[in-house]
């Protein structure tokens, strides 16, 4: 299944705080899983998409690891060479999972980018971290091939490092990331927590069925109806972020600004 070259991604996610003070909430979104590679291709089948003009879906190689320039196999190609000194092989293939633009904006907290082997096996993953309000990204590899724990089930993949990127204003940065993805053609889960001091301080999770687009009809319905996802995704950024004002969560400023001052 994760070698379907366009599908609906409809996932569930929970964040939980633990500490300094509780907080939880859920939500829903439909993300788009897609092949990058066939962009021309994919947007040609609906007159409701596109990849270089405005429309009501718009699918741009702009709007991805913005930090590079080319394609999007392009740029994924010098993220690997800069993060994991690795070149990424004609026979290798990559799906996104992400909130296209609708209707000329555009915004995710996290994109992934899924790469797969010819046996349709995932060696490494990237996620493009965004922050809120600064707008800015950041790139962490994962190595697949390194972090592959055996499960019966599915395919299990573990990765622990330190946070090097400031994300949200209620976090501080002495953070340790410890991430799981757990891939089937039934279900997929992403698991992440966030340590301090050995302590779990929040986790989210982010559970998905790939559900395959296989025409036109279903194209213009995904457009249309889930139009205002990138929308629903910030507004539940700031509404949550209000929240944690109230409850008088620690505010802490972005650490490269204060450099900067």
């Amino acid at each position: 299944m994760l070698n379907t070259p366009l599908a609906i991604a409809h996932a569930q996610i929970r964040h939980r705080r633990y500490s300094p003070k509780p907080h939880a909430f859920e939500s829903s979104l439909s993300y788009l899983w897609f092949d990058p590679d066939q962009l021309p291709e994919i947007t040609q089948q609906s007159w409701l998409w596109s990849s270089g003009h405005w429309n009501i879906l718009n699918l741009a190689a702009s709007d991805f690891l913005k930090h590079y320039h080319g394609t999007i196999r392009e740029k994924a190609s010098k993220a690997l060479l800069q993060y994991a000194n690795t070149v990424l092989l004609p026979t290798w293939r990559i799906r996104v999972l992400a909130l296209p633009r609708s209707l000329g904006f555009n915004f995710n907290s996290v994109i992934f980018y899924f790469i797969l082997d010819q046996h349709q096996q995932p060696v490494f993953i990237l996620s493009e971290v965004s922050n809120t309000p600064w707008n800015e990204q950041h790139v962490y590899v994962h190595d697949c091939q390194a972090n592959r724990k055996p499960h019966a089930d599915y395919q299990r993949f573990e990765f622990n490092f330190e946070k090097l990127f400031h994300v949200s204003p209620f976090m501080p940065m002495d953070i340790e990331y410890r991430w799981h993805f757990n891939l089937s053609d039934q279900q997929n889960i992403i698991h992440m927590q966030l340590y301090r001091q050995q302590k779990l301080i929040f986790d989210a999770s982010m559970l998905f069925q790939l559900d395959a687009i296989t025409l036109p009809s279903q194209q213009h319905r995904y457009a249309v109806y889930h139009v205002f996802e990138p929308i629903k995704m910030l507004l539940s950024i700031y509404v949550q972020a209000f929240k944690l004002w109230r409850k008088k969560v620690p505010f802490y400023r972005h650490p490269q600004i204060n450099k900067d001052r």
